[in-house]
């Protein structure tokens, strides 16, 4: 999933991902370095990505040698669920 974000989001760009489900394509997204945005309409689901998102967040980045390691805490993670 790592590759195939390289593949297809330009240096800078966003990963959207409209069926988050448990998270994985965000999280790859994360470790290569992009913001994502995820849409799931299952809450379950949401709840999971949300977990592993943050679990993943914690363990930090690979190193980019240009920049500083910053880890974010699960309070600076904007997660945000509607049942509409």
């Amino acid at each position: 999933m790592r590759y195939l974000c390289r593949l297809v989001t330009p240096n800078g760009g966003i990963v959207l991902d409209p069926f988050l489900g448990s998270g994985s394509t965000a999280i790859a997204a994360i470790k290569e370095w992009f913001e994502c945005v995820g849409i799931e309409r299952e809450r379950k689901y949401f709840d999971i990505a949300c977990q592993r998102i943050c679990d993943a967040q914690r363990q930090g980045k690979l190193l980019d040698p240009d920049e500083d390691l910053q880890k974010v805490q699960p309070e600076q993670a904007a997660f945000g669920f509607s049942d509409k």
